[in-house]
């Protein structure tokens, strides 16, 4: 799962030529070549923001009845489970009645993969996918294009709206790897309306990192963008540096949770106030903080959030839970009650925005750390979302300067290796770590049964005991 935060520009200059040339031209435009529909359900977003929470309601329950019925007329899984409930799609008409379902954990998903394809759905307009594996499991999984480009991509747009920032405002990602955007149809064009310009955080050194502050302050971006302990990475090199920051208008950090002092370091450095904002790979920009600071609206008109307790029942308002999402326009495979393997609670109280969309407080979930090799790199963790050896589930153990000790699991699937299959794993896992971590980090692997949780039930894929050179 992603969490986001974002920290707001000086919005006082309005919206420029370019600004406008990208949403009234620009993204039509890329609607009609994608075959997507960002632009109308943008509109639709912007309005739907300020409905009255009855309103709200309403849209989500009549979209909900919808997708139970296609589901159960198209979905195999779900229609032996609903059977086996005694359920018809008549019996799940609001939010609340997704009670009477049991909880997708990813396991099931794994094991019902092909399952929860819905029959007859076009395959080209399915889009193989899968998560970067930050609680240390990558999960394989599909999304329609429509609920990926379309109702997504105009999500993460509304939502970086309320931090200041535009269709055409100028962005640096500091990412490892492609994103939302690249990956599109069409993704140089959609490029040239997000203007993003890519620094790589595996790339960050004592020596890269002056350059990269130099990049970035002459670019003078609108919005700084990445996982958090990689722009946190850029302000300890500032602070320790005793350089200013470069003006960089909105922060936005992700792909991890943004902690106290993670906020802190942030708004010290760069003199802004973060926002946050909650995404992941199944299920793009479920919640975000509006200028108010008061927990992050879900939005609502294109999903189900729900909060429970270890018993599956609905978590009271201030009652930290498990948070399930159900997205409304997934028709490819829905995901209902889908565990995202994070926490939250309620908010009761009303916004003082004037936005009736119900409020998350901050996402407990994966907390980053950031690794420091012999030659002077600072790696985000997040960067560990680059393992693709095939293992089921990985975690990183920093025991010291330049040694990094990788256990994995190969619990699927569920059977002895055959001959040489440690050996070829192992040999791969260090190919993979070799190329990310850098020659002078040694590193050693573990085959193992299972990785052990926290006592929370979380599962951490970094555990580090190195601190800060």
């Amino acid at each position: 799962m992603l969490a986001f935060a974002v920290v707001a520009p000086d919005n006082a200059g309005g919206m420029t030529a370019y600004r406008s040339l990208a949403r009234y031209a620009l993204l039509p435009g890329l609607d009609v070549l994608r075959g997507t529909h960002v632009g109308r359900c943008l509109t639709e977003l912007e309005w739907s923001q300020w409905w009255t929470a009855e309103r709200l309601t309403e849209l989500q329950n009549q979209r909900l009845q919808r997708l139970v019925r296609h589901t159960y007329e198209r979905v195999s899984y779900y229609r032996r489970v609903m059977d086996g409930h005694g359920l018809q799609p008549a019996s799940i008409r609001t939010a609340a009645d997704l009670a009477r379902l049991p909880v997708l954990t990813r396991e099931d998903v794994r094991e019902h993969l092909e399952e929860l394809v819905a029959d007859g759905f076009p395959r080209g307009e399915l889009l193989p996918s899968r998560t970067s594996g930050s609680t240390g499991t990558p999960l394989a999984f599909y999304s329609s294009r429509q609920s990926r480009w379309s109702h997504g991509a105009a999500r993460a747009l509304r939502a970086m709206q309320w931090a200041g920032v535009h269709p055409g405002d100028r962005v640096v990602r500091v990412v490892g790897g492609g994103s939302f955007v690249a990956d599109a149809p069409f993704g140089r064009l959609s490029r040239l309306l997000s203007r993003e310009v890519f620094e790589n955080p595996i790339d960050f050194t004592d020596v890269t990192l002056p350059e990269v502050v130099s990049r970035i302050t002459s670019l003078r971006p609108h919005a700084l963008r990445g996982y958090t302990s990689a722009i946190c990475v850029i302000a300890e090199y500032l602070r320790s540096a005793g350089h200013p920051a470069p003006p960089v208008g909105a922060i936005v950090t992700g792909g991890e949770q943004l902690s106290d002092g993670q906020r802190a370091l942030i708004r010290g450095t760069f003199n802004v106030e973060p926002f946050s904002k909650y995404s992941s790979f199944e299920n793009y920009e479920m919640a975000m903080e509006c200028e108010e600071h008061s927990g992050l609206h879900v939005a609502a008109e294109d999903m189900i959030v729900e909060v429970v307790d270890d018993s599956g029942r609905p978590a009271q308002p201030g009652e930290v839970g498990r948070v399930l999402v159900t997205s409304l326009h997934e028709y490819g495979m829905p995901l209902i009650r889908y565990d995202t393997a994070d926490e939250a609670s309620w908010l009761e109280s009303s916004c003082a925005c004037g936005r009736s969309l119900p409020r998350l407080s901050p996402i407990i979930g994966r907390v980053c750390d950031i690794i420091y090799t012999p030659s002077g790199k600072r790696l985000s963790a997040n960067c560990a979302r680059l393992l693709r050896a095939g293992v089921a589930g990985y975690q990183t153990v920093p025991a010291r300067p330049g040694n990094a000790r990788s256990r994995d699991s190969s619990r699927v699937p569920l059977r002895a290796p055959v001959a040489g299959e440690v050996n070829r794993l192992s040999d791969a896992v260090r190919v993979q770590f070799a190329g990310w971590l850098g020659d002078d980090m040694k590193v050693d692997v573990a085959i193992v049964d299972r990785i052990e949780s926290t006592p929370a039930g979380k599962h951490l894929y970094l555990i580090s005991h190195v601190k800060r050179p």
